[in-house]
Formats: structure tokens, C-alpha cells, sequence
């Protein structure tokens, strides 16, 4: 069940970033920049419903996540992304700037995050060596 609150969580918060991120590329270009942060109240919900469930599940096997070199670099990635998400909420939302290339390679750079992120979540259940605690004896 976990799991599933987890993947939930996750779709509703990169599908909402590659809302924006297509929009800055150029997808659907009469449809107001500034009526994309009127989700992100649901993107904060998924946020913390990803985050909590995430805690979940590496709860369950602590030791499977925490040896685990995907698992940290899953989560720097989330924080690069989570951070041009706010780059291009701040430049083009909050203060009006104009989409600019510059605009288009952070969108671009965050579509490619959004998916390693994705895609190291589904190598996490299959590139550990340790399992449980019980593993190290």
C-alpha cells in the first residue's frame, strides 16, 4: 500500500513539473504561465505524500536504501530538480521575465532529471546488495 501512495505521490509531483517544463519549451503556448502555479498546492501534497511514504519504505528495509549509492543519488536529484522548479517559478511566474533559451535548457534539464528520478526509484528495488541488517554477518 505504501508503494502505491508513493508512486501517487510522485506522478502528481513530476507531472505537474513537466507541466511547466513543456510550457516553457513551448507546448500549448496560449495557456497562461502563471495558471500553473495554481497547482502547486497539490504539487506540496504530493511532495510530502511521496516524501512520507518514501520514509516508509526505507523504514522497512533501512538497510537496503541507506547502503545504497542509487538511493543518494536519487535523492540529490530530486533537490537539483526541486531547485529549478524554483528558479522557474521565481524568474517566470513571480517576477514576469519573459521565457528565454536560457528558461528552455533549465526546462530541459529538468525534464531529464525528473526522469533519472523516476528511473532510479524503479533501480532501487533491484541494484542493492543488502536487503536487511542481518545481511552484514
Amino acid at each position: 500500500m505504501t508503494i502505491t501512495f508513493h508512486a501517487l505521490g510522485m506522478a502528481f509531483l513530476v507531472g505537474i513539473n513537466f507541466t511547466l517544463d513543456l510550457r516553457v519549451l513551448g507546448v500549448a503556448p496560449r495557456l497562461p504561465i502563471a495558471l500553473i502555479e495554481k497547482f502547486y498546492p497539490l504539487m506540496w501534497v504530493s511532495f510530502v505524500t511521496a516524501l512520507v511514504s518514501g520514509l516508509l519504505l526505507l523504514l522497512a528495509y533501512p538497510a537496503k536504501g541507506l547502503t545504497n549509492i542509487v538511493f543518494y543519488t536519487k535523492m540529490l536529484i530530486i533537490v537539483a530538480a526541486l531547485l529549478l522548479t524554483r528558479i522557474l517559478t521565481v524568474q517566470l511566474i513571480r517576477n514576469g521575465s519573459a521565457i528565454s533559451s536560457t528558461h528552455k535548457l533549465l526546462a530541459l534539464a529538468s525534464i531529464l532529471l525528473w526522469v533519472l528520478v523516476i528511473t532510479l526509484g524503479r533501480l532501487l528495488a533491484y541494484t542493492y546488495t543488502i536487503l536487511l541488517t542481518t545481511d552484514f554477518y
